[in-house]
């Protein structure tokens, strides 16, 4: 060691062992934050006090801050063990009902019975509906007399015949309906019908749930949960619906159906969910309980309409509609009678060759038979006679067929007609056709010209023996359907279209002077407006020019430049399709 260290040795020796100390704590720190243990066991406590010094000094506030992060992780383990969570609640929640059934069985039951009312009623509703299906079904297929004066008194009444069956056999009157508080047994409200007054509602009440409870106590030590429903007592029944803390008791004469313990169900839902607060803390007071609001909600179950009954129908209201029936039926059964007599005699007449050119009718009226039309000889009348007459079925037979003199044979007239119409069809234009009822005719369909409708009256009036000949043939221009097309931008008529306008030209010489034709130019999409303007106008009167000079045309002929593109072309692959000139007759 030089003297130089020496000194500096004398001179630094705090300051060397103070970094040397130094050092080594930062070794030690170094080794510590590498342990992440040990800096958790160190921060902890502070952490620790750091929380409880927020939540003595402002506790909403760390809830604020804390609650979005408790919240999500609530979630997401909620979300991560979903069925684990759904398996350790169900036991919990199965055994809390029971305990709660078993400790306050009246505030579970009042508070279910609104819904399981409810839903027991649409199922029964359901098997009610589909018995009144059924019912409705033996109605339809069922026919008798018995179902026909069903069917006329349901009518009469303005009800379905379903109805009817219920009624008649399952008549319902409510005599009485007590609302009664279960524990107390005092009656809360009752009423009963106009026709049936109770003197003692009080006694009858506490005899109810003397009933009520002895029964149940005894249902009870079976270990059967249920209640008693119905008490039959002479020719009534006394329906009781109960509730947690109340129970109706109804009263009927009759038959208890399905609606009307549907109503009764009904009204217990509507005061238990309405009025539950105060049927569960009476205590004997009256003065306590809505007893007016009571008695309008049972009130519903008693009907003035009950106990009537339906009225008698007059044996005569039967009687009127079984001969309109009949007299119906025996109409009906005439005329298909006569139909067949007529099918049966236009068949023999028919068959017979020699009158099946003539046109002869048969009538046949309550089996009374007519022949009616027209012959050249008595032969023929006596002949058509002769056969009919074989017919048994018939009253009676009155030959109404005319002989005339000179007759001509409606045979050989409808020879005639037929084969002129199929001649004058042959000529470009004409579409004639006919109908034909000796000694008259009828001439329609359609011709090119007024001349050619002449020339067809003329033919048809030459034909002998028509007496009476109806023409209503129209005269009807044909459609030119030839379109003329040209280069772009130029209006000059191409050598290849020429043909199509001598075609035209031929065609005009066929048909009425009269007649007016329009020439109408379109464009294509190439160009301005104002040179299309010009070349739609010069292609349109360029051919009026080339059918007037060349074709000497007497028709009068229009030409009208249309600026605009024809509809429904492709001018794309086909452009020259809207340098076009078309014809249409003016109307």
């Amino acid at each position: 060691m030089n003297d130089l260290e020496k000194l500096r040795n004398l001179l630094l020796k705090e300051e060397q062992e103070s970094l040397s100390k130094l050092e080594i704590e930062l070794n030690n720190l170094k080794e510590d934050l590498d342990n992440p243990k040990l800096i958790i066991e160190k921060i902890y406590p502070l952490i620790f006090s750091i929380l409880e010094k927020s939540y003595t000094k402002d506790k909403k506030l760390l809830v604020d801050v804390l609650s979005p992060i408790v919240l999500e992780l609530i979630d997401r383990n909620y979300e991560e063990s979903k069925e684990k969570v759904t398996k350790q609640l169900a036991p919990l929640i199965s055994t809390a009902i029971k305990e709660q059934i078993k400790s306050h069985k009246d505030e579970v039951v009042d508070a279910l019975y609104p819904v399981i009312g409810n839903m027991v009623t649409r199922y029964v509703s359901k098997t009610f509906e589909d018995m009144i299906n059924s019912i409705n079904l033996q109605i339809r297929n069922g026919l008798s007399f018995k179902t026909l004066k069903r069917k006329i008194k349901a009518k009469y009444h303005g009800i379905s015949e379903t109805e009817l069956l219920l009624k008649e056999n399952a008549l319902t009157n409510i005599r009485a309906v007590f609302f009664i508080h279960k524990e107390t047994g005092i009656v809360l409200s009752h009423i009963e019908h106009e026709n049936n007054p109770i003197n003692e509602p009080e006694m009858i009440a506490s005899m109810l749930t003397a009933i009520r409870s002895f029964v149940n106590d005894w249902v009870d030590k079976n270990e059967k949960h249920q209640e008693i429903n119905t008490i039959e007592y002479g020719g009534s029944k006394i329906v009781l619906e109960s509730s947690g803390y109340s129970y109706l008791a109804v009263i009927i004469d009759g038959a208890v159906t399905n609606n009307t313990i549907n109503s009764i169900r009904n009204v217990l839902s509507i005061l238990v969910s309405t009025y539950s607060d105060e049927i569960k803390n009476f205590n004997g007071d009256m003065q306590n309980i809505p007893k007016e609001k009571f008695y309008e909600v049972i009130s519903q179950l008693i009907s003035k309409n009950n106990e009537e009954s339906i009225k008698k129908i007059h044996p005569l209201l039967y009687l009127i509609p079984s001969l309109f029936l009949s007299y119906i039926l025996y109409i009906i059964y005439n005329n298909v009678i006569d139909n067949n007599l007529e099918k049966k005699a236009n068949e023999i007449l028919y068959k017979d060759s020699v009158l099946t050119v003539y046109r002869l009718d048969v009538e046949v009226k309550n089996k009374h038979m007519k022949i009616n039309g027209v012959v050249p000889f008595s032969f023929y009348k006596d002949l058509a006679y002769k056969n009919l007459k074989e017919i048994k079925e018939i009253k009676s037979l009155e030959n109404n067929i005319q002989v005339i003199d000179s007759f001509d044979n409606p045979k050989d007239i409808y020879d005639k007609i037929t084969y002129l119409t199929l001649a004058l069809n042959l000529k470009e234009g004409n579409r004639i056709e006919y109908s034909y009822n000796y000694p008259d005719a009828k001439i329609f369909g359609k011709v090119f010209s007024k001349k050619e409708k002449k020339y067809v009256q003329e033919q048809f009036s030459l034909i002998k023996g028509l007496k009476n000949i109806e023409f209503s043939v129209q005269v009807v221009p044909p459609n030119i359907e030839d379109i003329i097309y040209f280069e772009q931008n130029s209006s000059l008529i191409l050598p290849n279209q020429e043909y199509k306008l001598i075609n035209i030209i031929n065609l005009l010489h066929k048909l009425d002077e009269d007649l007016v034709l329009e020439i109408q130019g379109f464009r294509d999409y190439t160009g301005t407006i104002e040179r299309n303007a010009i070349l739609v106008k010069e292609r349109a009167e360029n051919i009026m020019k080339y059918l007037k000079l060349k074709g000497n045309v007497s028709q009068k002929l229009v030409n009208i430049g249309v600026n605009e593109i024809p509809a429904n072309i492709d001018e794309k692959n086909y452009p020259e399709q809207g340098r076009r000139v078309v014809f249409s007759w003016k109307r």
